[in-house]
């Protein structure tokens, strides 16, 4: 039975397509395309990143993606279970692990100094900025994201409002129906995230960072694929409507709609 990798590289030859031809037209580097044909992917920190390649790879090869993608996840976690087998006892030497706990004593100890020295313990408390008056003329819609305890609560005083990181989290907008529906995905810590629009054509692909934006019209219907779904908070026209999933989900080709809540 063939392996996924072989799969690409027989249809790849047969359209007489070479590594640099499918290399210039999805924007993915060769050793990428080098790695997917020769089963070189590792289930690590990148799998979520490379399995958005192999999407775009399988679909310019007008193959089943969803085949290609299923089989794929098969192959990997077959593959964690055969190394976990192969797995043999390390006996480590004596004098190896007193050397580790003095190495880790020594640690803890520099650490516990710096924090006595340099951290203010009783400066412990987050501050938040507050929301100024909104005119009567908008319409205001307040939400406050609380990043630590994932729970999302409005309030209803707008002079005592905290906003969660910055202004983003607030949006005061004119009653106006013609106006396009706006999502913004803002990252609550570094997380890789890729988008795709209907034709499966790459829009991002990236590992953003703390606090990074992006926004796109929701007509658009992009899919969106990424590596920590909790570290990903939603806004649709700025009102904050939750984060798109929990911490440590792998999100796949999901699609936001208007009325997403969370």
């Amino acid at each position: 039975m063939k392996t996924i990798g072989q799969i690409l590289s027989s249809e790849r030859k047969s359209k007489n397509y070479s590594i640099d031809d499918v290399s210039i037209e999805l924007r993915i580097s060769k050793n990428i395309i080098f790695d997917l044909e020769n089963d070189n992917i590792k289930n690590n920190s990148d799998i979520i990143f490379n399995i958005g390649h192999l999407r775009s790879y399988s679909k310019f090869l007008e193959l089943d993606t969803n085949i290609i993608i299923e089989k794929f996840k098969i192959d990997i976690s077959f593959n964690i279970k055969e190394e976990k087998k192969n797995i043999t006892p390390i006996v480590e030497n004596k004098f190896f692990k007193l050397e580790k706990f003095f190495a880790a004593s020594l640690i803890l100890i520099i650490f516990t100094s710096f924090y006595f020295l340099f951290i203010d313990e009783n400066d412990s408390e987050i501050n938040f900025a507050l929301v100024p008056d909104i005119p009567e003329s908008l319409e205001p819609v307040v939400e406050k994201a609380n990043t630590f305890n994932n729970n999302f609560s409005q309030s209803s005083d707008l002079n005592e409002i905290d906003l969660m990181n910055n202004s983003s989290a607030i949006a005061s907008v004119e009653l106006n129906e013609d106006v396009n529906t706006f999502a913004t995905l803002k990252m609550l810590n570094p997380t890789w995230l890729q988008l795709r629009d209907e034709s499966n054509n790459i829009v991002l692909s990236k590992l953003m960072d703390k606090n990074e934006e992006f926004s796109y019209e929701l007509n658009l219907n992009y899919n969106i694929t990424a590596g920590n779904a909790g570290n990903i908070l939603v806004l649709i026209d700025g009102e904050v409507r939750g984060k798109i999933g929990k911490y440590g989900d792998i999100l796949d080709s999901f699609i936001l709609s208007k009325d997403f809540t969370n």
